[in-house]
């Protein structure tokens, strides 16, 4: 099973005026120093967009280059800019157009039964419109789609091309992650986190979804992931060492709350409560269950901290406030001088104190996101949040 794995060039016309000066930077662009790559198209990649034409060109240019303009795919959700317009140009046509917004899950679950994906392809590559494949990025986790595998996920980091604060937040964040959190879990095969944004999933796998399940939650991935851990679907894989996976990250802070305090967070409770996992004992249960109390514990310790102290030694408990904030402090920017290191981004010590903070405040939110997440309507509908317009800033 699989596709024709000629080489196909990236395209040089663009189907209308408008769109042939970005198309022709996003080209520019993704293959600059990138030369031609052998390729096997074992798996497709889908696109789910809704209005994402600011986005989509340096996307969909990647993704041609990985496995060639005939295997990639997009799952328009009723956009209304030029979204459709673009899918076109760079996947050979390969665009659906659903009748009306009905949400991400139900996108990808129409285009995929459309093109008949699952009997022509091995895998399916899931990548966000706002998501930008490094060169061999797909091929690395390609390899690892073997008998017994479901998902296959590479690393992904924060595209930084546009440095604003939050940007350089979530970069920070994102190593954090994949270093004291994900490569761990991987060793211990229990990922708790599918990040939707680059994700190979095996056919079969695929075929195993509750789509509409996943399509009634904000967090179509992460029901997902449930459905290969408590289906036994096999195993969820995570390659650290990968060319990336770039993520184009919210520019403000009210775009950034809006998508995590929004719909991540809440989304995280809504499907925990759907799935019973507070009453579950297997092993991947119980260490979401962990992580997602020590997040709440992370927001409500220095409260209860302190009027444990207090009633104990008296005023004594104040003076061990600044205390408990410097061997905070000092154990963030142990990996904020790994960070400067490794990534030649020495603005990070500046600014740690301040992502300290921060990542207090999201703890908090993410705690009362519990009550948010009873109050959530149905549905994984979406909407861009502000961020890069890559198309528009490649040189």
């Amino acid at each position: 099973m699989g596709a024709s794995s000629e080489r196909v060039a990236v395209p040089v016309l663009a189907p209308m005026p408008a769109l042939e000066e970005n198309a022709r930077k996003a080209t520019t662009e993704v293959l600059k120093e990138s030369p031609a790559l052998e390729r096997d198209a074992r798996a497709a990649i889908l696109v789910p967009a809704y209005n994402e034409e600011d986005v989509l060109d340096c996307t969909l240019a990647a993704a041609a280059r990985e496995v060639g303009a005939e295997n990639v795919y997009v799952a328009n959700d009723a956009s209304t800019d030029a979204t459709a317009a673009i899918g076109e140009y760079w996947c050979t046509g390969n665009v659906y157009t659903a009748p009306g917004n009905a949400g991400k899950s139900k996108g990808l679950k129409a285009t995929i039964d459309y093109f008949r994906l699952t009997e022509r392809y091995d895998g399916i590559f899931i990548l966000d419109a706002d998501t930008w494949l490094s060169p061999g990025h797909l091929a690395a986790v390609e390899k690892e789609l073997t008998p017994g595998t479901a998902f296959v996920v590479g690393r992904i980091e924060s595209d930084l091309r546009d440095p604003t604060f939050w940007t350089r937040y979530r970069g920070f964040v994102m190593f954090l992650y994949n270093s004291i959190i994900r490569t761990p879990q991987n060793a211990l095969n229990i990922i708790n986190v599918l990040p939707g944004s680059s994700v190979l999933l095996s056919s079969e796998a695929v075929e195993a979804v509750d789509w509409e399940r996943a399509s009634r939650l904000v967090l179509d991935d992460f029901s997902m992931l449930c459905d290969v851990k408590y289906k036994g679907l096999g195993k969820v894989k995570y390659l650290h060492d990968t060319p990336p996976a770039l993520i184009s990250e919210p520019l403000t802070w009210k775009a950034y709350k809006k998508q995590t305090y929004g719909r991540w967070w809440p989304g995280i409770w809504q499907t925990m409560r759907d799935r019973r996992m507070w009453w579950r004992t297997d092993a991947w249960s119980l260490a979401n269950n962990a992580q997602i109390l020590s997040w709440v514990w992370s927001a409500i310790s220095p409260l209860v901290g302190l009027v444990v102290l207090w009633l104990l030694w008296g005023t004594l408990a104040v003076w061990l406030v600044p205390a408990s904030l410097a061997w905070n402090l000092g154990q963030t920017y142990v990996f904020a001088i790994l960070y400067a290191l490794r990534r030649g981004r020495p603005m990070t010590l500046l600014l740690t104190p301040l992502f300290l903070a921060v990542a207090y405040w999201e703890s908090v939110l993410f705690t009362v996101g519990w009550y948010k997440s009873r109050r959530l309507e149905e549905g994984g509908r979406w909407e861009s949040p502000e961020r890069t317009k890559i198309r528009k800033e490649v040189t």
